[in-house]
């Protein structure tokens, strides 16, 4: 009787705890965070603004204020939240989670969980606000008429005079990584009286969730993993991932007479365009496009899955010396990956001290003898500033394989440029508990490629506990590739005649 009392006891106490913490976060006016106020009413969207430490478990180091929001489910329900950790880093959410609350995938999660977003520490809404203006300073850098060293110096400047203010502003450098970031979501976890959550996460948001299940284990019921970024990946560079990706593209075209007739080498023609652009780039209208500029071009076209059958024959119409199509093509097809707000800051600061070269096959200059029309993606001038900026690396902990039994479901896109499939098996290595799934013809944010990814999602989360059923990604048809006539193709997907 004693030991049920102090059961009891203890039940009451945690329950207690959360219901304090609940009662102390407050709200604040949507519009200050980006959030239409008449929307969020609408929609019954609740905005917050919470202090907490600057570092995690230390409350001598100050405070920073985290901006965040709770969109309470459609129908009544007694299923946990969804915590949804963005991707990165350098990106915000709140500015644009207007938009994706309205977004069918968002819908569906939305009738029987409360959604919850933030903006990570540094980024959108959420203190510190540091070195607002460097991405516009650096642009104007390399916008003026300086010499390449020149402006290089500048650069490198900018940014360590943007990391000197941090110690006058009494703020240190490591409030600015996955393990802190993951820190924060569980304060926001305890601020909002919830006792366990489950967390959607996607892309360098996959990383925080890991670094989140790893640390943090007994907050979290279940996770998905969606496109992810695992600490124990073997490389961080661009080049191997989109060399990989380019390389099972070339798999695929094989495996049909048709296709492998017209395409025998897009490596080749990726690598003959790179090469031809560089020696006479394309005037275009208000720019100029290099070879290394159609390199981080064709980078971001893979993350467009409406445009991976295209590639094939965009690359060989690239490489004859087509450059109307080419135009055409990054005029209306290619364009950037819509996120919320970016900070040039943050993704330095995170970057740099997690993802730096730690062997020399992963070093620019390694990477660009491997393989020289990817060159430009070793991103050699960033990794010089971040020898700099942040030296220092994490704990060699830091880049071992998560190991947990939590209920995860890991999604990668077979197209994906920059977390191939690869990288979903280097996330499971240790889960125990982990259904790996690759989506077909899919490229990054797997999830969201169609009505069968979108339902495992909300089966996932809505049915815990149970056996998850894939037969539906089994039944998704193979890729068609386009083969000739590449304008018309292209006027098929931007609508003109």
């Amino acid at each position: 009787m004693r030991i049920e009392n102090q059961l009891f006891f203890s039940v009451i106490c945690v329950l207690s705890y959360y219901q304090i913490n609940a009662q102390n976060v407050k709200e604040c006016d949507c519009s200050t965070i980006g959030i239409d106020g008449s929307w969020a009413k609408e929609n019954n969207v609740s905005c917050y603004k919470a202090p907490i430490n600057m570092i995690y478990n230390d409350p001598d180091k100050g405070t920073k204020e985290i901006a965040f929001i709770k969109a309470k489910s459609s129908e009544k329900t007694n299923l946990d939240p969804i915590l949804y950790l963005h991707g990165g880093p350098g990106n915000a959410t709140l500015d644009v989670a207007q938009k994706y609350l309205s977004n069918p995938f968002w819908k569906k999660l939305r009738e029987k969980h409360d959604i919850i977003m933030l903006d990570y520490p540094g980024n959108g809404f959420s203190g510190p606000y540091l070195c607002q203006d460097l991405e516009e300073a650096v642009a104007a850098v390399y916008a003026s008429d300086l010499s390449e060293l020149e402006q290089k110096e500048k650069t490198n400047k900018l940014y360590m005079d943007c990391r000197d203010s941090l110690e006058s502003k009494q703020i240190p450098i490591n409030t600015f990584s996955t393990f802190q970031i993951s820190a924060d979501v569980d304060e926001i976890r305890k601020l909002l009286g919830i006792v366990k959550w489950n967390v959607y996460s996607v892309s360098y948001g996959t990383s925080v969730a890991m670094s989140y299940m790893r640390h943090f284990e007994e907050s979290i019921n279940q996770v998905i993993l969606d496109s992810p970024f695992p600490p124990n990946a073997k490389s961080f560079s661009f080049v191997s991932t989109l060399n990989e990706t380019l390389n099972h593209l070339q798999t695929v075209i094989d495996m049909d007479i048709n296709t492998a007739k017209a395409f025998p080498d897009i490596i080749n023609d990726f690598a003959t365009a790179s090469e031809r652009l560089n020696k006479k780039p394309l005037q275009m209208e208000g720019s100029v496009l290099s070879g290394d500029d159609f390199a981080n071009i064709m980078l971001m076209t893979f993350y467009k899955t409406k445009l991976v059958p295209l590639i094939p024959l965009a690359l060989k119409e690239f490489a004859s010396g087509n450059d109307e199509l080419l135009s055409k093509w990054v005029n209306s097809l290619y364009s950037k990956v819509e996120y919320g707000k970016e900070n040039d800051f943050h993704n330095l600061a995170v970057y740099c001290y997690e993802c730096k070269p730690r062997t020399y096959d992963q070093t620019p200059l390694a990477l660009a003898r491997k393989f020289p029309y990817l060159a430009t993606l070793a991103e050699k001038d960033y990794m010089d500033i971040c020898s700099t900026f942040r030296p220092e690396f994490p704990d060699s902990e830091f880049y071992e394989p998560i190991k947990t039994n939590l209920p995860t479901l890991v999604m990668s896109g077979e197209f994906d440029p920059g977390t191939p499939v690869s990288y979903g098996y280097s996330t499971i290595e240790k889960m125990t508990n982990a259904k790996f799934v690759i989506v077909p013809n899919a490229s990054h944010s797997a999830a969201t490629y169609n009505d069968c990814t979108m339902g495992m999602v909300k089966d996932f989360f809505d049915i815990p506990n149970a056996s998850l059923n894939t037969d539906c990604v089994n039944r998704i048809e193979k890729l068609k590739f386009a083969i000739s006539d590449l304008k018309t193709e292209m006027d098929k997907i931007t609508g003109d005649k």
